[in-house]
C-alpha cells in the first residue's frame, strides 16, 4: 500500500500569522511518500534518503517516547496517535518505507507531510481508513507533542489541500475562482540556502520589531488584493510586495534578495516563503521568460522545483 502525501508554501503572511493576521497557504506538488506492507512480529522504520531504519518489537510501541529517536520521531510519534486513536492493539507487525523530494527544514513542511502519509498509510493497513479532519486533527496532535507548541497550518494544508486562509490557528479552505487561477500558475520554489536560525529564533527577533503591527497590517492589504486579482502580473506584484515587508522584518537574506531580484525581473513575482533567515523562495512563472530565468538561478548554486497547486 503506496500513501503519497504533497508539501505546502505559503504564498503569503508569513510571521504575521503567529499575532493572529492571515496567511495564504497552498498545497504543492512535491511530495513524500509512504509505503506499508505486512511483517509477522516487528516495527520496520526505513528512512530511505537518510540511508537509516529503526526495528521495534509491537509490545515496546506503547512503551516508547518518540522524542528519543532523532529522524524517526514523527513517523513515530504518528504511529502511536493513530493506533491510540483507532483503538488499535497490533497484532501484525508491518514495514514503512518512506522517502521524499521535500527539502527539509525550509518551510515547505517536510515533517507534516511525512507525519500526514505515515497516519493515513496506517488507517488503511489496519482496514481503519480515517476522514480528513480526523486526519488534520492527529497530524496537529503529532507536531504539538514533537515541537512543544504547533500551528494547523502545515497540517491542515497537506490534509485538505487546494488553498487554505490561515488566521487564529484556524483555516478556511480558499475554492472557486481564486482556486481556479492559482491551478492555472506555474511556480518554481528555489531551495537557495541553508538557513542559519531556527523558526523559534527568528519569531523571536520578530517580537523585537517596535513597529511590526504597522508591517503585519500593510501585508494583510497585500492579501486582500492577492484574493482579489486573477491576473498573474499583479498577482506576482503581490507577492513581490510582500517580500519587500518581509524584508523590513529582518527575516530575509542577501542571497535571497538576491534570488527574489531575479525572480521579480523574469518572473511575474517572487518573494521567500517560510520563517526566513535562509531556505526558500517561490516565483511565480512567466512562460515567455522561464528559459532565461532558469538560466539565470542556475548561476547561483540553488537548487529549483517545479511545482503546481495539489487539490
Amino acid at each position: 500500500m503506496i500513501v503519497k502525501t504533497p508539501s505546502k508554501v505559503i504564498l503569503f503572511g508569513e510571521h504575521a500569522v503567529v499575532y493572529g493576521y492571515r496567511a495564504i497557504s497552498m498545497a504543492i506538488d512535491l511530495t513524500s511518500t509512504v509505503e506499508i506492507k505486512e511483517n509477522s512480529d516487528k516495527i520496520i522504520l526505513n528512512l530511505n534518503d537518510l540511508n537509516k531504519s529503526l526495528k521495534l518489537n509491537l509490545k515496546d510501541l506503547k512503551e516508547i517516547e518518540p522524542n528519543n529517536f532523532g529522524d524517526f520521531k514523527y513517523c513515530l510519534c504518528a504511529i502511536k496517535e493513530t493506533m491510540d486513536y483507532l483503538n488499535i492493539e497490533p497484532k501484525k507487525g508491518f514495514e514503512l518505507n518512506i522517502s521524499s523530494n521535500i527539502p527539509i527544514s525550509c518551510g515547505l513542511g517536510s515533517s507534516a507531510s511525512i507525519t500526514i502519509g505515515t497516519i493515513k498509510a496506517i488507517g488503511k493497513f489496519y482496514n481503519k481508513p480515517l476522514k480528513d479532519d480526523e486526519i488534520a486533527k492527529l497530524g496537529f496532535s503529532v507536531e504539538k507533542k514533537i515541537q512543544g507548541k504547533a500551528s494547523v497550518t502545515d497540517t491542515s494544508t497537506i490534509t485538505y489541500k487546494g488553498i487554505l486562509e490561515i488566521k487564529n490557528n484556524k483555516f478556511r479552505k480558499i475554492r472557486e475562482d481564486f482556486e481556479e487561477f492559482l491551478k492555472s500558475c506555474k511556480f518554481l520554489i528555489v531551495y537557495v540556502e541553508k538557513r542559519k536560525k531556527k523558526t523559534a529564533e527568528l519569531v523571536n527577533e520578530v517580537a523585537k520589531i517596535e513597529n511590526k503591527d504597522e508591517i503585519f497590517k500593510e501585508i494583510d492589504k497585500v492579501i486582500e488584493n492577492a484574493l482579489k486579482t486573477y491576473n498573474k502580473e499583479e498577482f506576482g506584484k503581490c507577492m513581490a510586495k510582500n517580500h519587500d515587508l518581509l524584508k523590513k522584518l529582518n527575516i530575509s537574506t542577501p542571497k535571497i534578495d538576491k534570488v527574489v531580484d531575479i525572480g521579480n525581473k523574469l518572473g511575474f513575482g517572487a518573494k521567500l516563503t517560510g520563517a526566513g533567515g535562509g531556505g526558500c523562495v517561490i516565483i511565480l512563472v512567466n512562460e515567455e521568460k522561464e528559459k532565461e530565468l532558469l538560466k539565470e538561478l542556475n548561476k547561483e548554486n540553488v537548487k529549483i522545483f517545479e511545482c503546481k497547486m495539489v487539490y
